[in-house]
């Protein structure tokens, strides 16, 4: 594949969305070619909310530097990028929504992509919440990813039923994200 980039919003490395985007990351590794960065964004010190300054429209890309502009270069550049993020109050946490925000600078003054054709994404969300509405929440979010350009490599939720069912018990979810991320091994760069 060449070049996978994974962006972890949750403010838990050990949680349920970092632990699924994990599985993917290690079963993208194996005996492969591809280079593999891990963002976690909660651990940043500098980050910026989108200013709308319509600059990113002229340069071609996000003028805010702090930690998150390393971040957007690698999404920029990257053959595939996984997104992850828990769900809080019926949306994304807030810090993928601040990634989300500042992706808007891979968006044209016509609203077109200006990522390069044949981008993947594979989109994590998860929930402690049983009565969440995380199909819908993750439809929105993966039209949104398709709206900056990424062909959608999958989408996968997970319901932890407020910790009764721990995602490192349901091999079934974790071995599905793992294969999915040999999938791209040794596969030629876009």
């Amino acid at each position: 594949m060449g070049k996978v980039v994974a962006i972890s919003c949750s403010p838990n490395d050990n949680g349920t969305s970092s632990r699924i985007s994990d599985a993917f990351l290690d079963g993208a590794m194996g005996l492969s070619t591809n280079f593999i960065t891990l963002h976690r964004i909660h651990k940043f010190r500098s980050i910026q909310d989108c200013r709308r300054n319509m600059v990113c429209k002229k340069t071609g890309c996000c003028v805010i530097n702090d930690d998150l502009k390393p971040v957007l270069d690698d999404i920029a550049d990257a053959d595939c990028v996984v997104f992850s993020t828990p769900v809080y109050f019926d949306g994304p946490c807030g810090l993928y929504k601040l990634v989300e925000d500042r992706m808007y600078s891979f968006l044209d003054v016509e609203m077109r992509s200006i990522l390069k054709p044949g981008k993947k994404a594979l989109l994590i969300v998860t929930s402690f919440y049983p009565e969440s509405d995380l199909p819908e929440i993750a439809g929105k979010l993966a039209k949104n990813l398709e709206r900056f350009g990424f062909e959608m490599l999958g989408v996968i939720t997970y319901c932890d039923q407020m910790g009764q069912e721990p995602v490192e018990k349901n091999p079934f979810i974790l071995h599905k994200a793992k294969e999915m991320g040999a999938t791209l091994r040794n596969t030629p760069r876009v």
